[in-house]
C-alpha cells in the first residue's frame, strides 16, 4: 500500500534508534508496532449464531475448508484468519502467557473443536483464490448459542477493537430470542466508526430484497444496533460452498477506501512517535547523568524521593473513593430492584382489568420490565459517571499540586534533568494520546519484557491503541469511563432480554384465569432480581477493573521518574555523548518531519 510507504521507511530508521539504545521494554513495545506497519489491515469480525455459516462464509474464499463447520460451541476459542500471498500456510496456537505453538493441521483442528484451557487463539496464515485480498485479517468467533459465560467474554474482547462486523444469519432459521439480545449488546458496545454488514445465509435461490422473511431479518437487526446495514444474500447448501464473492468485494473495496487508509496510516505514524518519546526520554536522562556528575547527585535523589513520598497518598485515596463509589452504587441497585419489582406488581395488576393475560404478558416482557430496568441503569451510571469524574479531578489536583513542587525544585537545583521530567510528565499526563497507548503497552507487553518474536505479538492489542487514538482525538475525556459504561449498560440489556425470555416459553401455561396474573407476576420478579444480581456484579468488576487502571497510570508515573532520575551509570554505557547528540537530533527530525509531511 503506496499510502503506508512513508511509515515504513520511517520505521527503519527508528529500527537503528532503537537498536543502538538497546533497552528491552522500548524493544518491544517497537517490535510490537513494527507488526502493525508491516500489516496494516483492517480487523473484520464475523459474529452469529452457531450454524449460521461464519466458518462456511470464510471458507468460501480459500481453495480448501480451512476452518471446520457446524462446530458445537464448547469454550470460547477465536479463529484469526491472515491472507497472505507471500507464505506457505501457517496454523498456530497463541497461549494465553503470550507464546506461540506451531501445529499441523489435526491439531489444529482438534484445538478448534475443543479448545485448551491455556489457548487464547488459533491463527491462520495462507493463501486465499483472489490475490486482491492479501492482507485482510478475519476473525471467526464462537457461535454464542445460549450466550455460554465463556463466549461473551471472548466476544467483549474482540468486538469493540472491530473496524467491521460481518453479522451472519441463517435465513432458514431467522432471527431468535438470542440473536435479540445479542445484537442489542452489539449496537451497545460498538462505536461510530464500525461498520456493521448483514449476511443472510443459506437464501433460497433468486431471493430478492422485497422477500418477506429478508425484510424482516433487515428490519429486525437495524432496530436492534440503531443503524441501517448494507445486506447480501448467500445462496447455499450443503453439497457446495457458498457464492460470497459479492460480499467479499464489498469488504474489500471498504477496507480500501482511501479516508480510512489515512486515518490507518497517521494513527500507526503516531504508535511510532510514542516509540520515540521513549527513545528521547532515555537518551536525555543519560544526557542528564552526565552533566549531573558536576552536580549534586544526593541532592538529585533526595528532590525525586521527596516526590515519591506521595504515591502511598495518592493511591490510598483511589481506593477509598472507589469503594465509596461501589457500595452507593450496590445500594442503588437493591433500591432499583426494590422499586422496579414494587411498579411491575401495580402493573400487572392494573393491566389485568383490560387486558388479556397474552397482552399483559407481551407488555411486560417487552415494554414495562425493559423499559424501567433501562431507566433505573441510567440512573446507576449517571451515578458513577459524575462520581468517577470528580474523582478524577481530585487526583489530578493532587498530581498537579505535587508535580508543581516538582518542577521548580529539579529546574532550581538539577536543571540538566528538566527535560528528562517534562518528557515523563507529558507522556503520563500531558498527552490523552499517548497516555492511552502507554496503558495498552503496559497491558500487552509487561507479561514477558525483551522477549516478544514474531508470532507473540498481541497486534489485536495495537488495534486498542487505533480505538484509543480515535477516541482521544475526538475530545472524550475518560475513555476507560467510558468503557466501563457502555460495557454495564450492554450487560444490563442483555441480561433483562435473557431473562424475559422466559415469558416466551411460558405463555401457554398461562391457561389458569385465576391465577394467570400472580405467574406473569412470579415471571417478572424472578427476571428483575436475576438483572439486579448481573448488574450488581458487572458493577463490582468494572469498577474494580477501572480501580485497577488508574492506580497503575500513577504507579507507571513515579516508577518512571524513579529510574529516570536514580544513578544508573551503566544504562547506554557504550554510546557515546556525541553519539547521544546525534541520536537525539535524528529522533527531532523524524518527529517534525512527520508533522510537517501531516501539515
Amino acid at each position: 500500500m503506496d499510502i503506508f510507504k512513508s511509515c515504513v521507511d520511517r520505521q527503519k530508521r527508528i529500527d537503528k534508534v532503537v537498536n543502538i539504545l538497546g533497552n528491552d521494554d522500548i524493544t518491544a513495545k517497537n517490535l510490537l508496532i513494527k507488526d502493525r506497519i508491516i500489516n496494516p489491515a483492517h480487523y473484520v469480525v464475523m459474529l452469529g449464531e452457531t450454524s449460521s455459516g461464519k466458518s462456511a462464509i470464510i471458507n468460501s474464499i480459500f481453495d480448501k475448508k480451512i476452518l471446520i463447520e457446524s462446530v458445537k460451541p464448547t469454550t470460547g476459542a477465536v479463529t484469526e484468519v491472515v491472507i497472505d500471498n507471500e507464505v506457505e500456510e501457517v496454523l498456530i496456537a497463541i497461549k494465553k502467557d503470550s507464546s506461540i505453538e506451531v501445529l499441523d493441521k489435526d491439531n489444529f483442528e482438534a484445538f478448534t473443536a475443543k479448545p485448551s484451557e491455556d489457548l487464547h487463539r488459533l491463527k491462520y496464515v495462507g493463501v486465499c483464490k483472489e490475490a486482491k485480498y492479501n492482507g485482510m485479517r478475519l476473525f471467526d468467533t464462537p457461535g454464542y448459542g445460549s450466550l455460554i459465560s465463556e463466549h461473551e467474554e471472548v466476544l467483549k474482547e474482540f468486538i469493540p477493537e472491530s473496524d467491521f462486523i460481518v453479522y451472519v444469519v441463517s435465513y432458514r432459521v431467522g432471527l431468535g430470542d438470542d440473536d435479540f439480545q445479542f445484537l442489542k449488546y452489539v449496537g451497545e458496545i460498538i462505536n461510530d466508526k464500525v461498520e456493521v454488514i448483514l449476511a443472510i445465509n443459506m437464501c433460497p435461490n433468486d431471493v430478492q430484497k422485497d422477500n418477506k422473511r429478508i425484510r424482516e431479518i433487515q428490519k429486525s437487526v437495524n432496530e436492534c444496533i440503531h443503524r441501517d446495514v448494507k445486506t447480501f444474500f448467500i445462496e447455499s447448501s450443503s453439497e457446495k460452498n457458498p457464492e460470497t464473492s459479492e460480499l467479499w468485494d464489498y469488504i474489500y473495496q471498504r477496507v480500501n477506501d482511501s479516508k480510512k487508509k489515512e486515518e490507518l496510516s497517521q494513527t500507526l505514524k503516531n504508535y511510532q512517535n510514542y516509540v520515540l518519546g521513549e527513545c528521547d526520554i532515555k537518551i536525555n536522562s543519560k544526557i542528564a547523568n552526565i552533566q549531573c556528575e558536576k552536580e549534586d547527585v544526593e541532592k538529585r535523589i533526595s528532590i525525586i524521593k521527596e516526590f515519591l513520598d506521595k504515591e502511598e497518598n495518592i493511591l490510598g485515596t483511589i481506593d477509598e473513593e472507589f469503594a465509596r463509589i461501589k457500595v452507593k452504587a450496590i445500594k442503588l441497585i437493591d433500591k432499583s430492584d426494590i422499586k422496579v419489582k414494587e411498579l411491575i406488581e401495580e402493573y400487572i395488576y392494573d393491566e389485568s382489568k383490560w387486558s388479556k393475560k397474552e397482552e399483559t404478558c407481551a407488555l411486560m416482557q417487552h415494554y414495562y420490565v425493559p423499559k424501567l430496568t433501562n431507566k433505573e441503569t441510567e440512573n446507576l451510571l449517571n451515578y458513577i459517571e459524575d462520581e468517577i469524574i470528580s474523582l478524577d479531578r481530585m487526583i489530578d489536583n493532587m498530581l498537579n499540586s505535587e508535580i508543581t513542587k516538582l518542577e521548580n525544585s529539579v529546574k532550581i537545583n538539577v536543571p540538566s534533568y528538566t527535560k528528562v521530567m517534562e518528557g515523563i510528565i507529558e507522556k503520563h499526563i500531558g498527552d490523552a494520546i499517548k497516555q492511552a497507548m502507554g496503558e495498552m503497552f503496559r497491558k500487552t507487553v509487561k507479561k514477558r519484557p525483551g522477549k516478544v518474536k514474531k508470532y507473540n505479538i498481541y497486534s489485536r492489542n495495537l488495534k486498542k491503541l487505533t480505538n484509543a487514538f480515535e477516541k482521544s482525538s475526538i475530545g472524550e475525556i475518560n475513555n476507560n469511563l467510558n468503557n466501563l459504561l457502555k460495557t454495564v449498560k450492554a450487560t444490563s440489556l442483555k441480561g433483562i432480554t435473557e431473562y424475559l425470555n422466559v415469558f416466551t416459553d411460558s405463555i401457554f401455561f398461562l391457561h389458569d384465569s385465576l391465577t394467570w396474573q400472580k405467574t406473569i407476576s412470579d415471571i417478572s420478579m424472578e427476571a428483575i432480581d436475576n438483572w439486579a444480581n448481573d448488574l450488581d456484579k458487572a458493577i463490582r468488576k468494572y469498577l474494580d477493573e477501572l480501580k485497577e487502571t488508574n492506580k497503575e497510570e500513577i504507579t507507571s508515573l513515579f516508577e518512571e521518574l524513579n529510574e529516570e532520575f536514580s544513578s544508573n551509570e551503566k544504562e547506554l554505557e557504550n554510546i557515546s555523548s556525541e553519539e547521544l547528540v546525534r541520536l537525539k537530533k535524528e529522533i527531532e527530525f523524524l518527529i517534525h518531519k512527520c508533522l510537517l509531511i501531516t501539515l
